[in-house]
């Protein structure tokens, strides 16, 4: 998800180290399969997540607003390639974002992660899962500045399962 949207970039906050390991399984996204309502601080939408092209390609529909009335619509497209076995996922939305990713495993689970420049210094980037039960989890989207030894939380949602 874009950490560009002005409201977000504000809602930081410290988070423990942690170190990639091997490349996740072909069930890895599963647990995100559904329709899911999301909050956060200032914000609100919704998720809906489901496999694609004959099971091979993890779809996200992602609609919110924030308290302030500004959109941000979203979509996502998760594939484990064929090639060599690693997930990737192209991220864009109506701001005009494009984001590339490639998964890493990340305490055991998966978390994709990019690397790119802002105001011409390197930055790590990455959503990660946390605590997720059947109904419900956390998701972050977080930035390091310094080569992943360290990781703010840029944006914080909590997920809970429609039923």
């Amino acid at each position: 998800m874009s950490c560009q949207h002005p409201r977000l970039a504000s809602v930081i906050m410290n988070t423990s180290q942690t170190t990639a390991t091997d490349v996740p399984g072909p069930d890895a996204l599963d647990f995100w399969i559904g329709e899911w309502t999301v909050s956060w601080p200032g914000g609100h939408g919704t998720n809906t997540v489901r496999r694609i092209l004959d099971g091979r390609v993890v779809e996200e529909v992602f609609e919110s607003h924030d308290d302030d009335g500004e959109f941000l619509h979203g979509r996502s497209l998760s594939v484990r390639d064929s090639a060599d076995g690693r997930w990737r996922q192209t991220w864009v939305d109506s701001t005009g974002s494009y984001l590339d990713f490639e998964a890493v495993e990340v305490d055991g689970r998966i978390c994709f992660r990019r690397e790119t420049e802002i105001g011409g210094l390197p930055v790590a980037q990455r959503m990660v899962w946390l605590d997720v039960t059947t109904d419900g989890f956390r998701w972050e989207w977080q930035h390091s500045r310094d080569g992943g030894a360290t990781w703010q939380v840029t944006w914080p949602l909590d997920y809970r399962r429609v039923t």
